[in-house]
């Protein structure tokens, strides 16, 4: 359950409807919202590809790549609570609540073997940095009213309803294996061969 709430099928179409109200509204959060959502996209993106397809990683850190779901999870619902919760203290609380969802969806990841401990907690700084980067604009900065968060909660309910089988990530091996050319990606028992073999 906790990792389906970091899946970016729901919270990219979230960010996104978040993102266009702001921007019509000329909030200056939406801006720095959207240019962090890219730069956090494109960090982990480039991560994940530089192993699949060329297998560069860390061996002796098990890193193969940022994790997509902590880093999704840490940039979008720590703002996502912020523009939910009101201004002060309440949306101090919010920031909070949404950093603790955040890494309760990444340490997910552990027990079901999608990742380790290194691209979990890389994958969450990266996130975290975003958000509050985007949250420094000030608390008491101009919000969106709450029916324009849950809506685009809502919105972002439908896609994994409505696309239940697209996953980001097949679309990322793929993309791999037609940049690198090669005909099977990297994984991990790859990596840790590797690690042996320096170790001997």
């Amino acid at each position: 359950m906790l990792s389906q709430l970091g899946d970016s099928r729901l919270l990219l179409p979230t960010a996104a409807v978040l993102i266009a109200a702001g921007l019509w509204l000329r909030h200056a959060w939406a801006r720095r919202w959207a240019v962090n959502l890219i730069v956090v996209g494109l960090v982990v993106l480039a991560s994940k590809l530089a192993f699949l397809g060329w297998g560069i990683g860390i061996p002796r850190l098990d890193f193969t790549g940022l994790s997509g779901h902590a880093a999704i999870s840490a940039i979008v619902w720590p703002v996502v609570l912020w523009l939910l919760s009101g201004r002060g203290r309440l949306g101090r609380w919010g920031v909070a609540l949404g950093l603790m969802l955040a890494i309760a969806i990444a340490y997910s990841r552990l027990p079901l073997n999608a990742h380790s401990w290194s691209e979990v907690i890389g994958g969450f700084v990266v996130g975290a940095a975003g958000a509050l980067i985007t949250i420094s604009v000030g608390v008491s900065a101009q919000r969106l009213h709450r029916g324009w968060v849950a809506g685009a909660l809502l919105a972002g309910l439908c896609v994994p309803i409505a696309i239940p089988q697209a996953h980001t990530h097949q679309m990322v091996v793929q993309l791999a294996k037609t940049l690198s050319g090669t005909v099977k990606e990297f994984d991990r028992e790859t990596l840790r061969h590797r690690d042996r073999d320096s170790t001997r």
